[in-house]
């Protein structure tokens, strides 16, 4: 008929990626692409248990990966584009200006977030004594310490177990431990919220985080848990923010940091920030140092683009605050270790994906190795218990009971060797044991010590950990309704029977999340804008070599990634792009 509009290519792809935006196709295409495999390679490895040990399977993962690449350009690409029409309902004039002061806005968001905890800090009285906490505390009841855990959170959970001795009642002391943490966590998000306001991003996004750090059950059964992922995972938003404000450019009135006196003056109290927060993450976390190092020296190399002499001399600032940063690092951290008489932790936590692939061979290859391999596997994973230990998703079974110690050397050359004969089993164990890191459906990393609240495992750990006798730490709680809710999210995983919601508590959302973040700035030529990303994205390269994947590992990026996405938002908005 006479004026019915025909369909083309050229049409479609209009409609899809916007009009004639090539950029715009090449970048959702680029992105789509290793997202499109990871759900092909989840799907196949939640399938068969292997992916590449048998090469027949190659085809169907390729297969697969060019079907699904076309839908996620496509989602990538209304990303990338910004969701215009939301993005101007957001961004209003009236909306956008700064109607109060940054410390009011702190204050009030950092209230609002404690009390929304402390429902849920009654009804887990008096915390969540769970992972790792009565090892550290056993260090500090035989004054026998390790640098296994970090001596600095160490300290701190004793600190709160030595005052509960003093009141009489150690059950007392952890709960004081929580209120301090619920409020230095609180003030933490509350001061992100604050930066975010200042910034220009809307009062609807600072409101939706603001509902994200306060009801999200992650957060607020972590703020009364005495993992040391908890404040670290503070300290890496509150570093992020502080990279992001050092790398600013000049953004409406606000003068850039190494501009006027005023805007020096902003540079000194950056840098003096960057790094006393520097120097507590680091001594927060022991793998930190591997994602800082790396991170200072691209902060450093990007802030080489602005080549006027105030931005020359805040790199020179830069680079000696980051020196001064790494030297206090090391000087607190052998002071510490000195004056506790702490002995250095094992190096098994770095060997358990080695460990992981080696076992997984022996596993599945046991009848096709020779004679002699069997024979120097078992220095090192003996044939009596390997079997029955391997685990595919944790490393932990097999990692503290392999001998490494007699021959380190000889386990190095024992695992080239074996990986030389069996790359693609090798290749699969590490999949296996990454898998939620990067593969949005998974769900074992929520079934990895066992699924029930009488347990207290699943999702999160809730469990109460046995401490000696007289130093028990007695539950009690006040609203056993909503502990008995809240047991039925994080250890029943009843949120994965949401579809939408339970990605939202996949920890490979947030990694995903990121991968946006940066895709947005380099298609939008914002390249100063992956600077404060730098660290998170390197930090979840180190947590693929994890014995495990947990939520608490990925926990810095649950909570530092939503803000930076929003402060593209409001970059966006203010530097006046429009669609492209």
């Amino acid at each position: 008929m006479r004026g019915t509009p025909v369909l083309t290519k050229k049409k479609i792809r209009e409609g899809l990626f916007g009009k004639t935006d090539r950029r715009l196709l090449r970048h959702a295409v680029l992105w789509g692409i290793p997202l499109a495999a990871s759900h092909a390679l989840g799907c196949l490895l939640r399938r068969d248990g292997a992916a590449f040990a048998d090469l027949s399977n190659l085809p169907l993962l390729i297969v697969r990966t060019v079907c699904l690449t076309l839908p996620a350009a496509v989602c990538i690409a209304f990303v990338l584009r910004g969701f215009p029409r939301l993005r101007e309902a957001l961004y209003r004039e009236n909306d956008s200006g700064k109607k109060y002061r940054a410390g009011r806005v702190w204050l009030f968001c950092s209230a609002v977030i404690f009390l929304c905890w402390i429902p849920v800090f009654l009804a887990y009285y008096p915390s969540v004594f769970a992972y790792d906490a009565e090892g550290q505390l056993y260090q500090v009841i035989a004054h026998d310490y390790s640098t296994h855990h970090p001596l600095l959170h160490t300290l701190f959970l004793g600190a709160f177990f030595r005052l509960g001795g003093l009141l009489g009642s150690y059950s007392a002391g952890m709960a004081v431990h929580s209120v301090v943490q619920m409020a230095l966590m609180a003030a933490a998000f509350g001061g992100a919220l604050a930066y975010l306001y200042r910034r220009g991003v809307s009062v609807y996004l600072c409101g939706a985080l603001l509902a994200f750090y306060a009801l999200f059950p992650t957060n607020s059964v972590l703020a009364l848990s005495t993992t040391k992922d908890v404040l670290f995972s503070a300290l890496v938003l509150l570093y992020v923010l502080t990279v992001h404000c050092m790398t600013a450019v000049r953004e409406g009135n606000e003068e850039d940091a190494a501009g006027s006196r005023a805007g020096r003056g902003r540079a000194r109290s950056y840098l003096a920030a960057y790094i006393l927060l520097s120097v507590l993450m680091l001594l927060m976390r022991n793998n930190a140092i591997y994602a800082w190092a790396p991170c200072t020296l691209l902060v450093w190399l990007g802030l080489r683009r602005d080549r006027s002499g105030a931005g020359r001399a805040f790199r020179k600032s830069y680079a000696r605050a980051s020196g001064l940063a790494f030297i206090l690092f090391l000087f607190c951290g052998l002071a510490l270790k000195t004056a506790l008489g702490a002995q250095s932790g094992s190096p098994r936590e770095m060997l358990s994906v080695p460990l992981q692939q080696m076992a997984r061979t022996r596993v599945e290859a046991e009848e096709s190795l020779s004679p002699e391999m069997r024979r120097e596997l078992d220095k090192y994973l003996p044939a009596e218990w390997v079997f029955a230990a391997y685990n595919p998703h944790l490393a932990d079974p097999v990692k503290n009971r392999a001998v490494i110690h007699d021959d380190p050397a000889g386990l190095i050359r024992t695992w080239l060797k074996l990986g030389l004969q069996h790359p693609g089993i090798y290749l699969d164990a590490f999949l296996d044991n990454s898998v939620g890191f990067w593969f949005l459906e998974d769900r074992t990393h929520a079934q990895i010590y066992g699924v029930g609240t009488e347990s207290g495992f699943g999702y999160l750990s809730t469990d109460n950990r046995a401490m000696p006798a007289g130093c028990e730490i007695v539950e009690h709680s006040f609203l056993p309704g909503l502990r008995a809710a809240m047991e039925r999210i994080v250890s029943d995983n009843v949120y994965q029977k949401i579809p939408v919601v339970r990605i939202v508590f996949a920890p490979a959302f947030y990694w995903w999340l990121l991968c946006m973040y940066m895709a947005s700035a380099l298609y939008r030529r914002r390249y100063r804008l992956l600077l404060p990303a730098a660290f998170p994205a390197i930090y979840y390269l180190t947590l693929l070599l994890s014995p495990a994947v947990l939520i608490r590992y990925m926990y810095p990026l649950v909570v530092t990634v939503p803000a930076l996405c929003c402060l593209a938002s409001a970059q966006q908005m203010k530097s006046g792009e429009n669609t492209q």
